[in-house]
């Protein structure tokens, strides 16, 4: 995608409204951040969330071309221009800015789009599905009944480029990629830079156009004809622009919706507990032991235990593993002592 800043992009669109599956508004929101400032969140203690993998991801990006090559053919057209940037050059006076003074610009809305069948302005989007998540979420072909998240992103493409109409084509796999990779079916590269398919790393490669060719013939291509809707564009700025003012330009994270938001946003838990009496006195215990004999040992690792148990379940973290510092504190607010990690990693009790 080269160097272009990405801002809001037609896949971040669903997300900043709260209506993807798979990223929340606080992710985009980091992410963006790091893009205008890299060490951004460092520098404010969050943890970037980390890239996005999985076999859908990977069979999506080997069968992108193949999908190109299903609609060229379906639509008899050429499809140019893949990988086109985009944003908005809003003018003053537009009258899909008219709503929010000082938002005219907007350039921060952003696209990279599929392609464009020739120079009719028709947008081509390529997406690729399991045929169960097709049978569930997909509309009849021919309709413009798509997952509202990519209905999302189609109107955002038309809004930065213009277009007054889309395609979008979708190649559905009998399986999950998940599950053809489980049966020993590996995405490689050919000699030609070509995305290949070879099965138990046997070293007899299949095309991924030969697979799609195949797919098509069975039925497992359809497309889906998208007009442009000014109404949703328009309610589209009016959340693009609250997210970049409110959030974006002020470093303001938006609410976080998931645990974990909660542990990027606060990625070394530090937590005051007040601990009852039966806690104070297994602290009090283990504070008290000198001795290094075997048994005394057993009897001090058994009250860790104990004690770090009750940690976690309080401050709502799994193990005493992501536990980095916790504090303890009697009824009366007295300190007991803490637990922290050690430069090697090990949890250990500070008086």
């Amino acid at each position: 995608m080269g160097s272009k800043p990405r801002g809001i992009s037609a896949s971040r669109g669903a997300a900043v409204l709260g209506m993807s599956e798979y990223t929340t508004p606080f992710e985009v929101w980091q992410r963006i951040m790091e893009e205008r400032e890299p060490g951004w969140n460092a520098a404010k203690g969050y943890a970037l969330p980390s890239e996005p993998d999985s076999a859908a991801i990977r069979w999506g990006s080997a069968f992108e071309n193949a999908v190109i090559m299903l609609a060229e053919i379906a639509q008899e057209n050429k499809i140019i221009g893949q990988e086109t940037f985009f944003s908005v050059n809003a003018l003053p006076g537009d009258p899909i800015f008219e709503r929010r003074e000082g938002y005219e610009q907007a350039n921060y809305i952003t696209c990279h789009i599929d392609g464009e069948y020739g120079t009719s302005g028709v947008l081509h989007e390529g997406k690729t599905t399991s045929a169960m998540t097709f049978r569930e979420k997909w509309g009849t072909p021919g309709t413009d009944h798509i997952p509202r998240h990519y209905q999302v992103q189609v109107q955002h493409q038309m809004l930065c480029t213009g277009a007054s109409e889309a395609i979008v084509s979708v190649l559905a796999f009998p399986e999950t990629p998940d599950k053809w990779e489980a049966m020993g079916w590996v995405i490689d590269k050919g000699n030609n830079g070509a995305y290949m398919l070879t099965k138990n790393c046997g070293g007899n490669y299949t095309d991924t156009l030969e697979w799609a060719k195949v797919l098509a013939e069975m039925g497992y291509f359809h497309q889906y004809p998208i007009a442009v809707n000014s109404e949703v564009q328009k309610l589209l700025v009016e959340k693009y622009c609250d997210f970049w003012h409110n959030h974006v330009l002020t470093g303001i994270p938006p609410e976080p919706r998931t645990y974990d938001d909660i542990k990027r946003l606060c990625p070394e838990p530090k937590s005051t507990i007040i601990v009852p009496n039966y806690i104070e006195r297994k602290i009090m215990e283990y504070k008290g032991i000198n001795e290094e004999t075997a048994s005394v040992k057993k009897h001090k690792e058994r009250l860790k235990t104990i004690i770090t148990k009750y940690a976690a379940t309080h401050i709502g973290i799994e193990d005493d593993e992501s536990m980095e510092s916790v504090i303890f504190r009697n009824s009366s607010g007295d300190k007991l002592g803490s637990w922290s990690k050690n430069k090697s990693g090990t949890l250990v009790f500070r008086c």
